[in-house]
């Protein structure tokens, strides 16, 4: 009796030892419920546009029905694991990332047409992409070449069914991102706080996108101290680790020349280096590793999205013997996933807006949009316009926007508005050079200074000199009267030197240095994508023989009067505009009643349009000028010849008191640049006509008139070789004119 006392407990205890054993494998062909499994973790590493692959991942755990409890992601694994624990499908994910334009995310400017007309104005006189900063009187350098403005949109837009949730465990899978801190080195790990700005944070690849500055920290990208987060998700209190390691994409040695490249190499060793400590981490049996073979797929290559998912797929489907044994039932995952995936809770009325960062700006600038989102419902489309159109300014590193959940319903809506660090002064450098082979070459080396901010109303003080053989000093004051600037005042200095030749009819007999100073006074308006401003000055011009025979009066010459124009400008480019149109109107008239010593009226008109089709562009521009009449000085008639301006004739050969040219351009995009490089390389053609009248001059030996070439219409035509770069537009072209002369142009700004 007493072996059946003991017999019965040691039964018991043996079969449940069998039931826990095969039950857990009776699960893998039946599925299993999710609350009886393992807590699982999904780790996902960075590796720039390498970590689309991450996505090929998600979409086969979808498939195998594995559920995910815990998700922490570095770099753009933070993106990715970002997005899917905020509830986006894989689907999802891979329609948003291969769909998504990526030179426009990494270019931080929206759209040329939407800048302000004043900056769109600047930009005619194109230099380098690359500003220093004036601060308290030292010279001080941006962050990185991305500031992230579009990168920080499109999170926001990304994730925003959970931009209310303050802490990341509330999120449909709780999420962790990884990042540096800059200060000190040690890693931070995101678990609460606006998801954009930890995502954001957690890519902040240095030297390539700006760091991110929040809640007083410095934070960058956050392989270099852990790329591949296992210890993170364990912490968590996961039971197994799903890892996916995108490994280093080291650079080849031909990439190596350069500091950008040598750069790159230490960033990619500092993190290969803590990965391989990561995967120590693994434990064999329990835990999986998927390693993607992303072969010559570099980081930057995020225009190979598609393909990197791809790889991902590839990579976990081998895995899927391991990882069958997390699969759940269908209905079981079924119930996981509706719990999970969905649109979320997106922000639908807003009650407070309040607008934080600013320092130098003039808080009234936002009164715009704080209208247009304040106790009402959420127009998210109108307040990225507002944001874009308030970055266009120029004024600001970052702005970007979150919602905290208030008492009575409503959302607080905080625009963080982070001005430049390196302002409010900025450097700028430019090259400018036009040279053909009939013997005309201008050259010079440009710097402009603009202090921005000078006053509450926003003055601005811009001044531009440019050294060489056409030297160039401009400064102008331009002092709004009120915030929109709809109306302004804008005193000015002008003075310029310009190595003009004379040509009888196809020689060149003189070359003479005409020295123009002028001093004036503008007031003006200024309605979006329109300025229109009049004034006085005072001018004086000195013309000076330098080589051949003398064609024209030398000497000094008062010419004070008034000027005017009118700017219209949409071009999304001034160097090879695939869209848009720029007109302007311009009048000049020197008066006796001023002191001139002439009276005329010079007006000229110039429209540019372009339209695109797909590579394609279609370029037409109309040009006309006046002097009603009057014989003006030889400097001020209107030139034509040079490239794209009669080409095949040499620069502003002719000249002519009035004046009407036509030309028609066509180029294909051969190839795009990524910014900030550059928007694309082209090849084109041009076919143009011009008219002018008599070019007339009065020769100072015998007081009587010269035609120096005869009222006559004439045609050109080129091919060329196009670049629009950081350093400006830049041509190689070869004209072609109606009689049958030819000429080759070198040009770096502005046709």
């Amino acid at each position: 009796m007493k072996r059946n006392v003991f017999f019965l407990p040691a039964l018991l205890v043996v079969g449940f030892t069998l039931v826990s054993v095969i039950a857990p494998s009776a699960a893998l062909g039946a599925g299993r419920d999710h609350r009886d499994g393992p807590r699982i973790g999904l780790v996902l590493s960075g590796g720039g546009a390498r970590g689309a692959a991450h996505i090929g991942v998600l979409k086969v755990l979808e498939e195998l029905r594995i559920p995910i409890d815990v998700v922490v992601g570095t770099s753009m694994g933070s993106l990715v694991g970002g997005g899917y624990a905020a509830g986006l499908t894989p689907e999802e994910l891979d329609r948003r990332v291969t769909e998504v334009n990526w030179d426009v995310l990494f270019n931080d400017d929206p759209p040329r047409k939407d800048w302000p007309a004043r900056r769109k104005e600047a930009s005619a006189n194109p230099t380098w992409n690359f500003s220093l900063g004036v601060r308290d009187g030292q010279v001080r350098l941006p962050k990185g070449a991305i500031s992230g403005q579009q990168v920080q949109l499109f999170f926001n837009d990304l994730v925003k069914g959970v931009e209310t949730v303050q802490r990341f465990d509330e999120m449909p899978i709780p999420f962790r991102a990884v990042a540096t801190d800059l200060e000190d080195g040690q890693m931070k790990v995101f678990d609460q706080g606006p998801l954009p700005v930890a995502m954001r944070a957690s890519m902040s690849v240095p030297g390539l996108f700006a760091p991110m500055e929040w809640d007083d920290h410095i934070y960058v990208d956050g392989g270099l101290v852990r790329n591949l987060p296992i210890d993170v998700a364990r912490g968590m209190g996961v039971d197994v680790i799903i890892a996916v390691n995108l490994g280093s994409g080291y650079l080849p040695r031909e990439q190596l020349g350069t500091i950008l490249g040598v750069t790159g190499q230490m960033i990619a060793i500092l993190t290969e280096q803590n990965v391989q400590r990561s995967l120590k981490e693994i434990r064999p049996g329990r835990d999986v590793l998927i390693v993607p073979d992303l072969g010559d797929i570099t980081s930057g290559d995020f225009k190979r999205a598609a393909e990197a998912i791809a790889t991902g797929e590839t990579a976990a489907r081998k895995a899927a013997p391991q990882l069958a044994r997390f699969s759940l039932s269908e209905d079981a995952y079924a119930r996981w996933k509706h719990r999970r995936f969905g649109p979320g809770d997106p922000v639908r009325e807003v009650g407070e807006v309040r607008v934080a960062g600013l320092k130098r700006v003039n808080p009234q600038v936002f009164d715009g949009l704080v209208a247009d989102q304040a106790e009402r419902p959420l127009d998210r489309e109108r307040l990225v316009d507002d944001i874009e159109g308030l970055y266009g300014r120029g004024d600001f590193e970052r702005i970007s926007y979150r919602f905290e959940p208030q008492r009575d319903g409503k959302d607080l809506l905080i625009v963080d508005a982070i001005e430049k660090a390196w302002g409010p002064g900025y450097l700028g450098f430019g090259l400018g050079l036009s040279t053909d082979n009939h013997g005309d070459s201008r050259f010079g080396l440009r710097a402009t200074y603009n202090q921005t901010w000078i006053n509450s109303l926003g003055a601005e003080w811009t001044s531009m000199l440019t050294l060489g053989n056409a030297p160039l000093l401009y400064s102008e004051l331009f002092q709004p009267l009120d915030l929109d600037r709809a109306f302004f005042v804008a005193p000015y200095l002008d003075l310029s030197l310009s190595p003009d030749s004379v040509f009888l009819e196809d020689q060149r007999v003189a070359r003479y240095d005409v020295t123009r100073l002028r001093v004036g006074m503008d007031v003006g308006t200024t309605l979006k994508d329109v300025e229109v401003r009049a004034g006085a000055y005072y001018g004086h011009t000195e013309v000076d023989l330098d080589t051949g025979s003398p064609e024209l009066n030398e000497g000094g010459r008062p010419d004070s009067g008034l000027r005017g124009r009118l700017l219209y400008d949409t071009l999304d480019s001034v160097g090879a505009p695939r869209a848009g149109m720029r007109l302007s109107l311009e009048t000049m008239s020197p008066l006796s009643a001023m002191g001139s010593d002439d009276d005329y009226t010079r007006a000229e008109l110039n429209a540019t349009a372009a339209h695109s089709f797909g590579p394609h562009t279609i370029a037409g521009n109309i040009k006309g000028g006046t002097s009603f009449g009057a014989e003006m000085p030889y400097y001020d008639q209107f030139p034509l010849g040079g490239f794209l301006k009669l080409s095949g004739y040499a620069n502003e050969q002719f000249r002519g008191n009035d004046m009407a040219f036509a030309s028609l351009a066509y180029y294909r995009q051969i190839a795009s640049l990524p910014p900030p490089i550059g928007r694309g390389l082209y090849l084109g053609a041009s076919l143009e006509a011009g008219w002018l009248s008599d070019g007339i001059v009065t020769n100072p030996r015998d007081g009587k008139d010269t035609i120096l070439s005869p009222e006559e219409t004439r045609y050109g035509g080129s091919l060329f070789f196009g670049s629009d770069t950081w350093i400006g537009p830049a041509y190689l072209g070869v004209g072609l004119s109606g009689t049958g002369d030819s000429a080759i142009y070198v040009l770096i700004g502005t046709p």
